[in-house]
């Protein structure tokens, strides 16, 4: 199980760190929403919680961008052919 907290972009609504909470947890990332604003509008350290947020929406990277880092998905890694010349004596 990989310790590492990330964001989704796949099912977020303003910055991803919900819906990659609820696939970390394997939660649903509504019913983590709706307790994030039970517990602004009703705590005192409210603030707090947004503070948190805004800290996890810019620190965290996305899952995405992981998973491409460890399986190594992105440009290509062949290197290209070579021109073959007109005037080459093998061909």
């Amino acid at each position: 199980m990989n310790p590492t907290f990330y964001k989704l972009r796949r099912g977020r609504i303003v910055f991803g760190v919900f819906a990659g909470l609820a696939d970390r947890f394997g939660l649903d990332a509504n019913l983590l929403r709706f307790l994030f604003v039970l517990f602004s509008i009703f705590h005192a350290y409210g603030l707090v919680g947004l503070a948190i947020y805004c800290l996890c929406a810019f620190s965290l990277p996305y899952k995405e961008d992981l998973e491409r880092e460890k399986y190594g998905l992105g440009p290509r890694k062949r290197k290209d052919a070579q021109v073959i010349k007109d005037d080459d004596p093998f061909f």
